[in-house]
C-alpha cells in the first residue's frame, strides 16, 4: 500500500477539523495548512477507506452518510491510540506525558489555580501544562488535540457522544465603570448609555459575543472606541477611562476598589455558565478523573463578590 493509500493518524486529525469547520479555508486556517493541503489529506483517505466520504459542490465539499460514521469513530481511534502510547510510556517507566489544560484568561484570576493545586495533591507526578486562550482557541484546540481539557464558558456547547460538557458554576455579565463614572442607580438601563464609548472584545471570545447579545437584548447599537485582544487588556482600558464595557463579574477581583460593577435590567441581562469539556473517550484517564473533582471542589468553594 503507497503512502497516499494509507490511513493515518494525521489524515483523521484533518478529517475531522474539517468536518468541524465545514470549510476549507478555516480548516486550513485551525490547522495551520494551505487549503490545498487539507483537500489532498481528505481526498487521500477517501481513497485509503475506499468510500466516498464527500459530495463535490462547486468548490465545496458536502458529508455524507458515510462521511458522519467515520467522523464518530476517528476520534476515539486518536485517543486510543494515545491512551496506549501512555501506558506503554509508563510500562517502560518513562514520566507520563505533560497534561494539557486549557484556559480562559479570566479563570486565572482564582478557579485555575485552585484547580491545578489540587491536581497536584491528588497526582503528584502529574506534569501539567497551561495553554490559555478564547473560547473559539481552545475548541479548536480540544478538538485537534492540542489541549487534553478546557475550563471554558459551555453556555453555548452540548455534550455529544463525542464530547464530555459539564457545567460548574453561573456568572453574570455586568457593565464595568471606573468608580467616579459608576451610574447612580442600577439596575443599569443600557439605553440610556447608548451615547457613550464601549470597548469591546471580538467576538470569538465568549465574553466578547455575550456583550453583544447585551446590546442586541436592548435594542442598542454600541459606540466602539477599541477592541482587545484579551480580557486583562480590556479592564485596563476601563480602568484607564478609554471606555465603558460588559464584562463578566468574576473579572471584578481584577481592580478591586477601582472599578465599578453594575447589574443591568433583567431583560437586557445575560449570564455564562462556565465548565468543563473534553473527549468522552478520556472520561475513564485519571488526569481527567482528577480535573473533574478539582474542577467540582474548586467551584464549589465560595467565590469573592
Amino acid at each position: 500500500m503507497s503512502g497516499s493509500d494509507e490511513i493515518t493518524l494525521r489524515k483523521l486529525e484533518i478529517f475531522l477539523v474539517f468536518m468541524r469547520e465545514r470549510n476549507l479555508a478555516r480548516a486550513a486556517e485551525a490547522l495551520g495548512l494551505s487549503s490545498v493541503s487539507v483537500h489532498k489529506a481528505i481526498h487521500s483517505l477517501e481513497t485509503a477507506v475506499g468510500a466516498p466520504l464527500f459530495a463535490h459542490r462547486g468548490r465545496a465539499l458536502e458529508p455524507l452518510a458515510s462521511a458522519t460514521v467515520l467522523e464518530s469513530h476517528a476520534a476515539d481511534i486518536i485517543d486510543g491510540i494515545q491512551r496506549s502510547v501512555d501506558a506503554t510510556r509508563q510500562a517502560a517507566g518513562i514520566s507520563p506525558r505533560t497534561f494539557r489544560i486549557g484556559s480562559l484568561y479570566s479563570l486565572t484570576i482564582e478557579v485555575v489555580p485552585r484547580i491545578i493545586t489540587a491536581i497536584q495533591t491528588s497526582l503528584p507526578g502529574c506534569n501539567i501544562e497551561l495553554v490559555l486562550g478564547s473560547n473559539t482557541d481552545l475548541e479548536d484546540k480540544l478538538a485537534a488535540g492540542e489541549v487534553d481539557a478546557a475550563v471554558m464558558c459551555v453556555h453555548d456547547m452540548d455534550s455529544s457522544r463525542s464530547r464530555r460538557v459539564i457545567a460548574l458554576f453561573e456568572d453574570e455579565m455586568y457593565l464595568a465603570s471606573r468608580k467616579n463614572d459608576a451610574p447612580s442607580r442600577t439596575p443599569v438601563d443600557l439605553r440610556d448609555w447608548a451615547d457613550r464609548s464601549f470597548v469591546m472584545l471580538s467576538q470569538e471570545f465568549s465574553s466578547g459575543r455575550d456583550a453583544y447579545r447585551m446590546f442586541d437584548q436592548a435594542g442598542v447599537t454600541p459606540k466602539v472606541a477599541l477592541r482587545a485582544n484579551d480580557i486583562f487588556s480590556l479592564s485596563s482600558l476601563v480602568r484607564g477611562g478609554v471606555g465603558l464595557a460588559l464584562l463578566p463579574g468574576r473579572i471584578g477581583q481584577l481592580y478591586p476598589g477601582v472599578l465599578q460593577y453594575s447589574r443591568v435590567r433583567r431583560e437586557q441581562r445575560v449570564s455564562q455558565t462556565l465548565g468543563l469539556c473534553y473527549l468522552a473517550s478520556r472520561a475513564e484517564d485519571e488526569a481527567i478523573v482528577a480535573l473533574e473533582a478539582a474542577a467540582r471542589s474548586a467551584t464549589a468553594e465560595p467565590r469573592p463578590a
